[in-house]
């Protein structure tokens, strides 16, 4: 019982000291100010003024402190996750929650819980009254420009969504020169990621990345291992195999086992050896038509679907029986297959008998039904290869990019509102509590780059800190995407919901110091 902490009594004091430590860190980060964090552990070492990555790597020496941070963490990754940035300020005002917090002489955690969870609900419906809707290229440079301080790079970020469209996908890579360059291709985009984490091979990104894989299709729940071990001796066999993507209604018991257990960045510890077989399984899209989304797959890729309908059986299935692209790439909540390998001559096919059958649709829903199935096929996807002289600027430069591309594409789907966190310090709502932390990042924002925060500006207009103009936020290139605004705000309640909630702590003091 001694490797074992409780704390029964308010664990206020430590929750706070957790939280004041992670928001010191990262805080200096936040706007264009370039302050960056050193990061050197066993596994690598990074210099970075990305929020979510300093998040991921920073350990707090407190067993106790640290169990705080874990979940801090959590919702900060998830923060990202879902709108692709804003974690920064999420965390700002998380701080300025529990220093408002810490100043009640008496804190009731389930009253300040129903406070800020009303005041969530005004701030949400005032910014997104607030929301302009992003419509040219020169509005989708101005907010790529606030992402990313260089013109060249914040281009490309911003000339390769205006070509793929709000409802393409942008996708990274390194580029074999010091450019950034970016390249278009046919690409199909999925709302499921990788069933299983193991399946992780860029750990830094929490992607899953094959290059060339094999493709196999089915709507079958896959759950022994004896259905896919032939399909993966095959490609095993094959000069260039062990690359299978699976796209089924699901892969679970001993199917997910047998293919979490050969992935080469997993141990096995039968054969005390890492695998060699690199897989990915993601759930097959949903829908009333599940069959024909999943023939639509075919087409685009090759091969053929394996149908329980049909009494088609996997574990009969070849090498030819597979489809083929260029790469496949799996979040925890999307994928996309980019360079798919399948007939173009089946495709364009396809493509002209649905815009036959729109035109000649007997309903509105049948009609939106076969729209959906035709962007399906001209879903476009786009690659940005980021390049810089050494591997640390690189890192660095990786993580500014895809900021700026998850920041673009949430500006180009739900509008913009005035940036530097003004959007936010003018909204008003019910809560005392979530007023003052709303105050936050335009303040902290200003102290970052040396500057008094102006009162005299009225609504819609902004001071560009690195130029000095002022005039309409736009005017001025001073914008956040709405959806980026809200997910922060969201992230900052919720957690400081749970944490002012919380009356005990067990904790488990990590191996190293119980060994000390």
């Amino acid at each position: 019982m001694s490797d074992i902490s409780i704390t029964t009594k308010d664990p206020f004091d430590i929750i706070k000291r957790a939280v004041a430590k992670a928001v010191e860190l990262v805080a200096p980060t936040y706007g264009p100010s370039a302050n960056k964090v050193i990061i050197s552990k066993v596994t690598h070492a990074l210099v970075v003024d990305d929020g979510v990555q300093i998040m991921r790597d920073l350990e707090l020496a407190d067993p106790n402190e640290n169990a705080v941070l874990k979940v801090i963490r959590e919702a900060a990754i998830k923060t990202n996750d879902r709108a692709g940035d804003g974690t920064t300020g999420s965390m700002i005002m998380l701080g300025a929650i529990m220093d408002e917090v810490g100043r009640t002489t008496r804190r009731d955690g389930h009253k300040i819980e129903r406070e800020l969870k009303k005041g969530l609900k005004e701030a949400t419906d005032q910014l997104r009254a607030q929301a302009k809707p992003i419509k040219t290229l020169e509005e989708l440079k101005k907010v790529a420009r606030i992402s990313i301080d260089d013109e060249e790079v914040s281009d490309v970020v911003a000339d390769t969504w205006h070509k793929v469209g709000k409802d393409g996908s942008v996708t990274l890579d390194t580029s074999p020169s010091m450019k950034t360059t970016a390249e278009l291709s046919e690409g199909i985009t999925f709302n499921h990621g990788y069933i299983h984490p193991a399946m992780v091979n860029n750990p830094e990104r929490m992607e899953a990345l094959i290059d060339k894989p094999f493709i196999l299709i089915t709507d079958y729940r896959i759950t022994e291992a004896a259905d896919i071990m032939p399909l993966m001796n095959l490609l095993a066999a094959e000069k260039q195999g062990g690359r299978l993507v699976i796209i089924a209604d699901n892969v679970e018991q001993s199917a997910m086992a047998t293919l979490v257990i050969n992935e080469p960045q997993v141990y096995n510890p039968q054969t005390k050896t890492q695998g060699s077989f690199q897989s990915v399984a993601i759930v097959a899209p949903k829908g009333d038509d599940r069959l024909s989304n999943l023939e639509d797959i075919v087409l685009l890729t090759g091969g053929r679907v394996f149908s329980q309908t049909k009494g088609d059986k996997i574990q009969d299935a070849t090498i030819a029986d597979l489809g083929k692209a260029e790469r496949f790439v799996a979040r925890a909540s999307s994928s996309v297959i980019i360079g798919a390998k399948g007939r173009k001559d089946a495709v364009r096919k396809a493509v002209g008998d649905l815009g036959v059958a729109i035109t000649s649709a007997s309903s509105q829903k049948e009609r939106e039904k076969l729209e959906k199935r035709l962007a399906f096929f001209m879903n476009k996807v786009a690659v940005i290869k980021v390049g810089a002289p050494t591997d640390n600027e690189y890192k660095a430069l990786r993580y500014k990019v895809e900021d700026a591309v998850n920041s673009v594409k949430a500006a180009y789907r739900g509008g913009v509102a005035c940036g530097a966190g003004l959007a936010l310090a003018r909204v008003k709502t019910s809560s005392p509590l979530l007023n003052a932390a709303l105050q936050a990042p335009h303040k902290l924002l200003m102290d970052n780059m040396g500057l008094e925060v102006d009162q005299g500006l009225k609504d819609g207009e902004a001071v560009n800190v690195v130029s000095e103009e002022t005039g309409k936020f736009m005017d001025v290139g001073v914008a956040d995407p709405v959806d980026v605004l809200v997910a922060g705000v969201e992230s900052a309640v919720s957690i400081a919901s749970l944490l002012v909630t919380t009356s005990g702590m067990v904790v488990e003091k990590p191996q190293k110091i119980r060994q000390q």
